[in-house]
């Protein structure tokens, strides 16, 4: 059921920055190593929960829909594999743990506790870990943010992806602007100082100007950390084919690009820090704790 790219394993890198978070780079390394091929045994701890109620519209992921999962043999099967995945890596010390998917905040908080309380017994938390959970907006109540925090959680991600309900709609999202806002609310209650959004920029019919004044908006509601992804057209996709049969159209590469660089002045001027090509975080510096980029 697991597959195996259920859990991944990064070296602990030597940038750090606080609040950053985004996607799996590249191939999982069952042994972290360093330049010199020595073993590190210092690493970062990726999870993949794969189940999510509904398929967006563009998205190509490795993911499920599925309205029964079974939880208990899913508990089960991540906390064997985080096991053996220890193990077999001999490492000895995870620096930041990141549950992302699917829709992680799906699963039940006993299941991240379950998984913590793994990695806690097969190797060694570092002090003050962060532990970071993507979550969707309508997959969040208020009881079950404190339930995740009370679990191990440490920063909370929100899928927002648009602050516009008909640019919601194309991107197939089952939740509404005042559902996000109302998300990332209650989050930012639960989790001061560690939550973060997602949000897709090049959507259909945007223009410069409405991407500038929904950047802006953003940042009167989360001023931790944003991350920007250009929405890509992937074959197989419903957008795809929408896209194909000119139900919808994209806009202009040099038009994304304008976006692109407008939103990375924007958050500059807001004192954000760029420390990947599609994250961007306050408080950055060279040492201490971070959240690792996937």
């Amino acid at each position: 059921m697991l597959g195996k790219a259920a859990l991944r394993l990064f070296p602990r890198p030597a940038r750090r920055c606080l609040r950053a978070e985004g996607q799996c780079p590249g191939e999982p390394l069952a042994q972290p190593a360093s330049e010199d091929g020595e073993v590190l045994h210092r690493a970062s701890l990726y999870v993949h929960w794969p189940f999510c109620k509904r398929r967006c519209t563009y998205c190509n992921f490795n993911k499920y829909i599925s309205p029964n999962v079974d939880h208990n043999a899913m508990r089960d099967g991540l906390v064997q594999e985080t096991e053996t995945l220890l193990r077999d890596s001999q490492v000895k010390e995870i620096t930041s743990v990141f549950f992302g998917g699917g829709t992680p905040s799906l699963a039940k908080p006993s299941t991240i506790a379950s998984i913590l309380e793994t990695v806690a017994k097969a190797s060694r938390l570092s002090h003050n870990v962060e532990v970071s959970l993507e979550a969707n907006p309508t997959s969040v109540s208020t009881s079950k943010l404190a339930e995740f925090k009370k679990a191990g959680v440490t920063r909370i991600s929100i899928g927002i992806q648009a602050l516009h309900n008909h640019d919601l709609k194309i991107l197939g999202r089952d939740h509404t602007v005042h559902e996000a806002v109302w998300s990332l609310e209650e989050a930012r209650k639960l989790y001061p100082g560690c939550t973060s959004v997602d949000i897709i920029f090049g959507r259909p019919g945007q223009s410069l100007e409405l991407w500038e004044e929904e950047l802006e908006e953003i940042l009167t509601l989360c001023d931790h950390h944003v991350s920007l992804y250009q929405l890509t057209l992937e074959r197989g996709t419903a957008l795809y084919k929408q896209v194909q049969e000119k139900v919808v159209s994209m806009p202009e590469q040099d038009e994304v690009a304008n976006m692109y660089h407008a939103a990375r002045s924007i958050l500059e001027k807001a004192g954000f820090h760029q420390y990947e090509v599609s994250n961007f975080a306050k408080n950055c510096f060279g040492g201490g704790s971070m959240f690792m980029s996937y």
